[in-house]
């Protein structure tokens, strides 16, 4: 385990430190009664202060996460949750020399994927993306079927991406009120993939990076390997809270803000007019860069809204448009828009981590994109999903109790549940997984300071409609259950 922190951030090092460490518990790196570091060797690893050391990890005692046995040392605190269904909580096998070679994993990504094939899911909520019957892969197939060519395929697709796609992707966002040139799109085998280009490409250990709260959590993670210190500012209605982000450019050197301005994951939100230009303006005057991340926009139920990348004059955003959630997850491609000069940089990083994105992904994609069948569908299934939406919320209206608070979005593909302060959703999410083979995702993914506890997303376009409702209805039952244990005062078992 190799921690990292910043003499030079305007953040104390008791608190990189404690970041550091609680990152890495939270998620399950450090693994139950996992033994730390001793105050000493920290201190000396770090070349920091024992007192430094020693503040960071009382703070981590009085939080839960660790607990101290005299003499012997400092341990992870175990959480105590047993599923008492053939699962173990996992603990650090310490005879194991691969234990203890050093690794440089922050956080640990999609956690609750480890849930998400122990039996037979009776409804999955989970998924960010389109059931089956939404997806035109079947015109897709025969498209390329009638299309392609044998000769062309049996060579490599070059890195920045096969130009047949480029060419298709330019006339695509024209569409979206961006214009590039084919020097200024490069394809990536998914938008994850794209944002990590990106992060190793702009962002190192210290740089500042703003995120919304809640965000992305594949962008969290990415962001933290990097050793970045990710900053969280609040989502209003309207979008990113700019006047929190004000505050931060302010106070920090900030080199590059994360953001989803369009049906954010996974709040649902869309940010306003008047918001993009704000944060527009804001990285103008304090120099940053943006990562505009842009994957539903094409599934709007009431109007299209043009993205930032539309409104950059000054060539600040690097825009990443993602495939996948209209098309289906099988071709796993993206897009990335940016500055000539950004482009040759990302192209270079990204030659160190794939030689293209597979050609006959492209070529596939290359024969339906921007074409009459495309844009038929599209206006097909933003109408199905609309329909669907409101199915759902005038059910969620009807079973919901009124401390249940919904963001029912405007486009996209999920719901976002706040409950009371109070309420513990991990509680409720191994609950429905095992009592109801219910899966969704608890809000906590989607913060970097471990907030969210009292949030959950779902998404309503995976699974059958009938599955959904029935899975809703469940989950509505299992709250109220559990409200009223709280409002009891009932302590309720992990157990």
């Amino acid at each position: 385990m190799k921690l990292y922190v910043d003499k030079k951030s305007k953040t104390s090092l008791t608190r990189q430190l404690y970041d550091e460490l609680q990152n890495r518990i939270d998620s399950g790196i450090l693994k139950p009664n996992e033994k730390l570091p001793s105050v000493r060797k920290l201190s000396l690893q770090l070349s920091i202060s024992k007192m430094t050391v020693v503040k960071a990890y009382e703070l981590l005692e009085k939080n839960g996460f660790i607990y101290k046995e005299h003499g012997k040392g400092t341990y992870v605190k175990s959480k105590n949750i047993d599923f008492n269904h053939n699962i173990e909580v996992e603990e650090i096998d310490k005879n194991n020399w691969k234990n203890n070679i050093e690794d440089y994993i922050v956080r640990k990504g999609y956690r609750q994927r480890n849930y998400f094939n122990l039996k037979e899911l009776g409804c999955n909520l989970a998924i960010a993306g389109l059931n089956e019957r939404f997806l035109p892969t079947k015109t897709i197939i025969d498209t390329f079927i009638d299309n392609y060519n044998e000769k062309e395929l049996g060579k490599h697709s070059p890195v920045e991406g096969e130009k047949s796609l480029i060419d298709k992707v330019c006339g695509y966002l024209v569409d979206k009120g961006v214009e590039a040139s084919n020097q200024e799109v490069l394809i990536t085998s998914g938008s994850q993939l794209a944002i990590n280009v990106i992060a190793q490409t702009f962002i190192g250990h210290g740089d500042v990076v703003v995120v919304g709260a809640p965000t992305f959590s594949g962008a969290i993670d990415v962001f933290k390997s990097r050793g970045a210190n990710v900053i969280e500012v609040p989502m209003t209605p309207e979008g990113l809270d700019v006047n929190s982000l004000l505050i931060q450019c302010e106070k920090y050197p900030v080199k590059a803000l994360y953001t989803m301005p369009t049906f954010q994951n996974p709040t649902g939100i869309s940010a306003s007019l008047e918001v993009r230009q704000e944060i527009l303006s804001l990285a103008d005057e304090h120099n940053f860069i943006i990562i505009e991340d842009d994957c539903w926009s094409d599934l709007y139920y009431e109007e299209f809204k043009k993205p930032l990348k539309s409104l950059d004059k000054n060539n600040r955003v690097i825009y990443i448009a993602g495939f996948s959630k209209t098309l289906g997850p099988s071709y796993k491609l993206s897009a990335v828009v940016a500055d000539e000069i950004f482009l040759r940089k990302l192209a270079i990083v990204k030659s160190t981590l794939d030689t293209g994105a597979p050609l006959i992904n492209q070529v596939m994609v290359a024969s339906y994109i921007g074409s009459i069948e495309h844009k038929k569908h599209l206006i097909w299934v933003r109408d199905e999903l609309k329909q669907l939406l409101m199915r759902i919320k005038k059910y969620l209206e009807k079973i919901s109790p009124s401390y249940v608070k919904v963001t029912i979005p405007k486009g996209g593909l999920i719901l976002w549940l706040t409950l009371p302060d109070t309420f513990d959703c991990k509680i409720l999410y191994y609950k429905a997984i095992f009592e109801e083979n219910i899966l969704f995702i608890l809000g906590e993914n989607y913060y970097s300071s471990g907030k969210g506890g009292n949030q959950l997303r779902i998404c309503f376009t995976y699974d059958e409609e009938e599955k959904v409702l029935q899975g809703l209805g469940k989950i509505i039952d299992m709250i109220k259950e559990l409200h009223q244990m709280i409002g009891n005062g009932t302590q309720i078992p992990m157990t």
